[in-house]
């Protein structure tokens, strides 16, 4: 060492003449390394290489085998600080690199690589169809709210009934003259009443053919034709329950002629006490007295339970039940598409001739009220005749023909009827055709309504004789009320012409959803004011107000639900004295006047 340099180790001035070692700094470049995962660090590196024989392997640390790389890479730097040395370590971030095209080419056409592709390629879209199926099947076969079932046409119309008096010709070309006019109305069911050939009294004669004077079957072929070419629809009345004596059948029947023997309801009647010949029991006929009378040439009671010149036909016989399915037929290829069935409730009677039990606190013997009638009415084997008979309308209308009656029925007749299926279209209601009049008040008109809808989803209102028994501007008046009801009203044609606007608008708004599937709310505002919605989701709402008072009021309908505070008036019946509203006229729902006895409708915006 050269005398007067540091040694370093001692840190003492050596004073030798030896040349000693002095150390230059050399740049951090040149010191920093990189360290993998399988290498120690090395010292004394040159040009960025490592002497395997370099004595720059020896151990740095004592415990250097509990020192190594840990699944990161790391970056080791040595830095140079006033002659110290310093360490840095730093992770690096991995870089992931895949594989080059030169080695992707090596698998390229390797056989088993080329198939598995083809597996994977064929498997994804198997999968993404078997997916797609899935989705479709889930579409067409999960449960869906089901559409409201279509209205027939005798459900959507009011039935008119058409009478040969109707016309000044009292013809079928005549009444042939009035579908236009009714189609103006929206009128799609047609009755044509007592058309078949009878007596002068009204007896059928002929259950096939129809009164001269009416003219020939071509001509109602030709309006039966007519109806259709407008969107109309021809229903039949016909009374099965009796012919006239006159009847061609009826003549054979007391000769005893071949199938006819029993056509009819006959008995040997019984010898009382004085040696009289007397009918076989106390059933009664419904204008009062027996109902039985004899026939001299037969020599046997007959059965009639209305006039004695109206025989009864014998149901208990299955070939009367035929001769009458043949006659339904026969009209029905004729283009007529429904039957209004007339006394049914008086098909069958008992065969053992049972006497009936007298009614409570009855007055009259003879009176028909005075008995029960449990033998010759309502009896249960009429259900099995009237099923028959509608199958057979139904199978030749392609099921939208109509079978109903022109009479009322009890509630528990009607259960009875359609207990399992109907059986019955359109019931009529006794209690309702009995209690509507006039005078009747908003409650009793509530009450009646709401009985028979209870009763039957979609009744008959029968109407058609509101006009003659009661004020003509009144029964307008009730007539538009019942319009918008759930059910068919059953009119005359001059039931239709006084009030023909407002009965034309009301008759085109049947046709709408609110009357076809909405749902019907009855109240009473005022007491006097009998009031009903017709709701159907997702459209306007229709109100209908009848006044039965005496005095006008104002009626405060904000306060039903769903009524919004403002309403359009509609129409209203013509005895509604008040100034007439224009069509689409407003009006503050909390205050709408109403004249007595008048008929009031309104549409509103259903609160939300």
């Amino acid at each position: 060492m050269e005398s007067g340099k540091l040694d370093l180790d001692s840190g003492e001035m050596n004073s030798s003449k030896e040349p000693v070692a002095t150390y230059k700094p050399l740049p951090e470049d040149d010191l920093r390394v990189q360290i993998n995962s399988n290498e120690k660090p090395a010292m004394g590196k040159q040009n960025g290489e490592s002497d395997p024989d370099d004595g720059a392997q020896e151990r740095m640390l004592k415990d250097e085998r509990k020192i190594g790389v840990n699944k990161d890479a790391t970056e080791v730097k040595f830095v140079s600080e006033n002659g110290d040395a310093k360490i840095d370590i730093e992770t690096v971030k991995q870089t992931l690199a895949g594989m080059g095209k030169e080695e992707l080419m090596k698998y390229a056409n390797d056989p088993f690589w080329i198939r598995l592709r083809w597996f994977l390629f064929v498997a994804f879209w198997l999968l993404w169809l078997s997916m797609l199926a899935g989705a479709i099947a889930i579409i067409v076969m999960a449960p869906k709210c089901s559409a409201p079932k279509p209205k027939k046409w005798w459900e959507q119309s009011p039935i008119i009934q058409l009478d040969a008096s109707d016309v000044a010709s009292k013809n079928l070309k005549g009444l042939e003259s009035l579908l236009d006019p009714l189609k103006s109305q929206n009128i799609k069911a047609i009755s044509l009443k007592s058309i078949v050939k009878s007596s002068p009294e009204g007896h059928t004669e002929d259950f096939r053919d129809i009164q001269p004077q009416l003219g020939h079957i071509s001509d109602l072929k030709e309006f039966v034709k007519a109806a259709k070419e407008k969107e109309q629809h021809v229903v039949l009345e016909l009374d099965p329950n009796h012919s006239s004596i006159h009847h061609p059948w009826f003549n054979k029947s007391v000769q005893r002629e071949d199938n006819y023997t029993d056509y009819y309801v006959w008995f040997d009647g019984k010898i009382d006490s004085d040696g009289k010949r007397v009918p076989p029991n106390n059933w009664l006929s419904v204008y009062g007295g027996s109902a039985w009378e004899w026939n001299e040439e037969r020599g046997q009671f007959y059965l009639h339970q209305f006039n004695k010149t109206q025989p009864d036909l014998n149901y208990n016989n299955p070939k009367v039940v035929s001769e009458f399915s043949d006659i339904l037929n026969h009209w029905l290829s004729l283009g007529i598409e429904g039957f209004r069935l007339a006394n049914t409730q008086y098909l069958t009677e008992d065969p053992n001739l049972h006497e009936e039990s007298r009614a409570p606190q009855s007055a009259h013997t003879n009176d028909y009220e005075s008995l029960v009638h449990a033998y010759t009415r309502d009896r249960p084997e009429n259900s099995n005749i009237l099923r028959k008979w509608r199958d057979l309308v139904l199978n030749n209308t392609k099921g939208e023909g109509l079978f109903t009656l022109c009479d009322d029925i009890e509630v528990d007749i009607l259960q009875v009827f359609n207990e399992n299926r109907t059986l019955i279209d359109l019931p009529q209601s006794p209690q309702f055709h009995a209690a509507i009049n006039s005078n009747i008040s908003a409650a009793s008109l509530n009450e009646s309504i709401s009985q028979w809808l209870n009763s039957s989803s979609w009744p008959g209102w029968n109407l058609n004789t509101l006009r003659q028994r009661h004020d003509p501007a009144v029964a307008d008046s009730l007539i538009l009320a019942m319009l918008l009801l759930p059910g068919t009203p059953i009119l005359q044609l001059n039931d239709t012409l006084s009030a023909k606007d407002a009965f034309t608008i009301l008759t085109n708004a049947r046709a709408g959803h609110p009357f076809l599937h909405g749902d019907t709310v009855i109240s009473i505002l005022n007491e006097d004011v009998l009031v009903y919605t017709r709701l159907k989701s997702g459209n306007p709402g229709y109100l209908v107000a009848y006044h039965s008072g005496e005095k006008p009021t104002n009626i405060d309908l904000s306060v039903l639900p769903q009524v919004s505070e403002e309403v359009n008036v509609v129409t209203q019946s013509p005895n509604y004295v008040q100034d007439h509203f224009p069509i689409q006229t407003k009006l503050p729902s909390n205050k709408v006047p109403i004249s007595p006895k008048s008929t009031l409708i309104v549409t509103f915006v259903p609160k939300t």
